[in-house]
């Protein structure tokens, strides 16, 4: 405690930046004036004060009213809901069934040289078989594949469904049979992940 003197707690004031406040008890003369700040604070306070302004004028650009305001929008595109969610509430959900399938050869059957199983983690693709009763042609069907579900659409009919395992979109195809109004999708699961 004998090594701090005034000087340093004047320094320490200093660098601080304390300002004044109207009902404090110390004098004006224990602090240093602002001329003599070093340009290293003065710099930091300019830099704090254009942040302040930036942020005040991304609120205003952000303001949710705004929006509305300038444009002849009734509502904001966040304000609308997927329709998606509107069809899953208004449609029915199609029967369904999913197939694994793997090919097997002779050396797999006799030989049994690759190691594969009758168990789903040995299999190449899989088959869903979707029934689709109201529906005449493969035209009224809409069919989304990505890596992780399937969603299959109809006027009265709503699939989404999540995928045991990853597949690979550009590999799947599909195949309307009109007779027995089924829609079969086959599904090659991706082969990044068969081997892990």
């Amino acid at each position: 405690m004998e090594d701090f003197q005034t000087s340093d707690i004047r320094q320490l004031v200093n660098l601080l930046n304390l300002e004044k406040e109207n009902d404090s008890d110390i004098d004006e003369s224990d602090y240093l004036s602002s001329r003599n700040r070093s340009p290293y604070l003065e710099q930091m306070n300019e830099n704090f004060e254009d942040n302040n302004k930036r942020q005040t004028k991304d609120e205003k650009k952000s303001n949710y009213y705004s929006k509305l305001e300038k444009s002849k929008d009734i509502w904001s595109d966040d304000e609308v809901p997927d329709e998606d969610y509107d069809e899953i509430k208004t449609k029915e959900e199609p029967k369904y069934e999913m197939f694994y399938q793997q090919k097997v050869t002779t050396d797999d059957i006799f030989l049994q040289l690759d190691g594969k199983g009758p168990g789903s983690n040995n299999c190449e693709c899989s088959l869903v078989k979707i029934k689709l009763e109201e529906v005449n042609s493969s035209d009224e069907i809409t069919l989304k594949i990505s890596a992780l579900s399937v969603i299959c659409k109809t006027d009265k009919n709503y699939l989404d469904l999540n995928l045991p395992k990853p597949v690979d979109p550009e590999k799947c195809s599909a195949k309307w049979n009109q007779s027995s109004r089924i829609l079969e999708v086959k599904l090659f699961l991706d082969n990044k992940e068969l081997f892990l």
